[in-house]
């Protein structure tokens, strides 16, 4: 706890004070001002661990507290905020994050465009496919048919074949016996 206000100041570059609600990354460091019994208070703080009922909690090496964000009467009106300070974002910093985000969306986006053109070009490929596979299954079973109809006709011309050649072999007999 430091009442200092020399030494608070020196605390405090490079710090910005922060209004509530505001998100705290996990384990940023927290510096704060409350009030303690009815003096205010500046304490160097710890690192964000999470949020609780009306408070915070922080941590500084195994130690963990909370701090309160409000202070309430009884009948729950605020008569305290406690304020509190995280280090200054940088710009610079912020503006380059921004700018290496924005290449990633691009590029992203890009390979989206090109995975997408791509997908066009292999649905209309697989409806081609389908396309043909359905021309070749109707000329297979054209081609079946044909082969069924051309077995049967060559069983017929066996049949007369075999009528022909019992007719030659009966003729050959009768007319080896009269000679």
């Amino acid at each position: 706890m430091i009442k200092d206000i020399s030494k608070i100041r020196e605390e405090l570059k490079g710090y910005e004070e922060v209004e509530l609600p505001y998100e705290f990354d996990k384990g940023c460091h927290i510096k704060y001002i409350t009030l303690k019994g009815d003096d205010e208070s500046f304490y160097t703080g710890g690192r964000f661990k999470y949020f609780g009922n009306d408070c915070i909690f922080l941590e500084y090496k195994c130690k963990t507290w909370s701090v309160p964000i409000v202070k309430k009467n009884k009948d729950g009106t605020i008569y305290y905020n406690s304020r509190f300070f995280i280090k200054e974002i940088n710009e610079e910093k912020c503006d380059k994050k921004i700018e290496d985000l924005n290449n990633t969306i691009t590029f992203q986006q890009s390979i989206i465009e090109k995975m997408s053109e791509r997908l066009k070009e292999l649905e209309i490929t697989k409806v081609s496919l389908i396309n043909e596979k359905r021309e070749y299954e109707a000329l297979l079973q054209q081609n079946r048919y044909n082969y069924k109809e051309k077995c049967i006709e060559n069983d017929e011309q066996k049949k007369i074949i075999k009528k022909y050649e019992n007719a030659i072999q009966k003729l050959s007999n009768s007319h080896s016996m009269f000679h």
